[in-house]
Parts: C-alpha cells; structure tokens; sequence
C-alpha cells in the first residue's frame, strides 16, 4: 500500500485540542457548543485536502503525515513555544473607546438585506473579535477581554499563544496522481 510522501495531495481527517481537552478545530465534529454557535446552518464536516510540504498548515503537522497509508491514525503535539509562540503580556492593552469606536461619519444607519435599516451603533462584547490597524497599517485582530463604560481592553496575541496543540489525524486518501 503507498504511504504519504512530501509533495502528495491528501485528504485527511483531524481534531485539534488544548491540553484542558477542549476542542480548537475540527473536519470531523466541532461539538455542539460550535455547531450551535451557527444554528447548523453553513456547517459542513469534510475532509481537509493538502500537500504535503506546501506550508498549508504547520511543518510539523505536515511532516506527521508522511510515511502514514490511507485509513491510519496519528496522535501528535506541538508545544506553545514551536506552535504559536509564548503569551505577550505587552499586546494586552487598555484603550479608550473612543480610539476604537467608528468616527462619525454622518452614518446614522446602513442598509441590511431586504431594504431594512439597523442603526450604526458600535456595541462590542467580551469575547468579540476585531478588525484593527495599528499605527503601521497593519491588521491586526483583537479579542475583547473586559470592558467598561470608558475603556476596552484588547489581546492583540494569537488566541493559541501559550498553549499546547494536541492533534489526532487520519489520513483519509492519498490523491492519485498528485506527486
């Protein structure tokens, strides 16, 4: 039977978990608190499709892959610190509402399918996720972590910093003709 080699195209089946067991990604079964998250609807559970070496994912769970024969199983991990990196308690930071709030811009609703109107109202909550540019321009995505009448405070660091990645994958095929 062929074994998976750097640069075959595969299909593949994977659950990733924090090291508490909860479940971060998923092909296969996101549990039910992801699945309600969006009511069922657009959730579709399919194979992953990648080649390996291609950087489509991380080197090392690439590199898991090679040698395994359609139909086997892995377990593997990636400590923090070759996964995403360590915490940085710098990239927590406090800011004025008013620095992040959209400016007025004489927009005092906008259009919603169906000609309906919402007001343009900036109403984060703890645990939202934000589109920022910093000073450079660049974007960044920020979680809410606590809020107050006057200020919010944001983490600019990757929500899996700090944490080891647990992975259990199946390969599910290797694509013919893909090397």
């Amino acid at each position: 039977m062929a074994t998976a080699k750097r640069g075959d195209r595969v299909k593949l089946h994977f659950t990733g978990k924090l090291s508490d067991g909860t479940v971060f990604d998923s092909t296969e079964n996101a549990g039910p608190v992801r699945y309600n998250d969006f009511n069922g609807a657009g959730v579709a559970f399919a194979p992953l499709e990648l080649v390996i070496g291609s950087g489509e994912m991380h080197p090392e769970f690439e590199d898991a892959l090679i040698g395994m024969e359609a139909g086997q199983s892995r377990t593997f991990s990636i400590t923090s610190d070759r996964a995403f990196g360590p915490r940085h308690p710098e990239l927590v930071v406090v800011v004025s509402r008013d620095e992040i709030a959209p400016r007025d811009q004489g927009v005092e609703t906008f259009r919603v399918a169906e000609g309906r109107h919402r007001p343009n109202v900036f109403d984060p909550k703890v645990g939202s996720v934000l589109g920022l540019k910093n000073p450079e321009g660049k974007l960044l995505q920020a979680s809410v972590v606590a809020m107050d009448d006057e200020t919010v405070t944001l983490d600019t660091n990757h929500p899996l910093a700090g944490r080891d990645l647990h992975f259990e994958i199946r390969l599910v095929e290797i694509v013919p003709g893909s090397a």
